[in-house]
């Protein structure tokens, strides 16, 4: 974790807000990667004034979007061979397809909003959207909309912990395990209410 923060760090200490743009696009793509760690270091640089909040929020956004866009695109033009070959990063069964499929049919773009948010699903909701060819405007939109709240989180959160790190490190451990156990069971059940809807067989 210690050479991997370094590395992000170096990165946005070299190339600053284009760092941050790339490393988001890839995550934009499905690909697994320590997202959390750019927004740790970005909150770093707006604490001492090398970043700004409201231009961070864009570059995030519109790097996540972009690589929204370069999946939907490889999979709108390669199709499922693509995903074939890209696989073993990418972790896509063929039942989150059928599935998904059902939802682009009955709900569209908002599919990949939602799936934004999830998590779990949006590495499939990304590819199957080029696959499956809906509209790219739709795709565009809601893609934006669910990036954009994604990414307002994560900064916000971590420009708070950072501000914050004292008097989260001194919180007592009770208060900590709680924290973390609530975060838990809430994550649970969007999960469970996500995927209950998602598997039923009238979708």
């Amino acid at each position: 974790m210690g050479s991997i923060w370094s590395y992000v760090y170096e990165l946005l200490i070299k190339y600053s807000y284009i760092g941050l743009y790339l490393g988001l696009a890839v995550e934009g793509t499905g690909m697994p990667g320590p997202v959390e760690l750019f927004f740790l270091a970005a909150a770093y640089f707006i604490h001492i004034h090398r970043m700004s909040m409201i231009y961070t929020v864009i570059t995030a956004t519109l790097g996540n979007l972009s690589g929204n866009l370069l999946a939907y695109l490889a999979g709108y033009y390669g199709g499922r061979p693509v995903v074939e070959k890209l696989n073993r990063y990418l972790h896509i069964k063929d039942e989150d397809f059928e599935k998904l499929q059902g939802w682009f049919n009955k709900y569209g773009g908002i599919t990949n909003m939602i799936s934004r948010w999830i998590g779990i699903t949006r590495t499939p909701a990304i590819w199957a959207a080029g696959i499956m060819r809906i509209n790219i405007l739709s795709y565009t939109v809601f893609s934006l909309i669910g990036d954009l709240v994604w990414v307002i989180f994560w900064t916000l959160l971590c420009v708070y912990a950072y501000i914050n790190i004292n008097w989260l490190l001194n919180l007592p451990a009770e208060y900590k395990l709680a924290a973390v156990a609530l975060i838990s069971v809430i994550i649970y059940f969007a999960w469970r209410v996500f995927f209950k809807n998602l598997r039923r067989e009238d979708v």
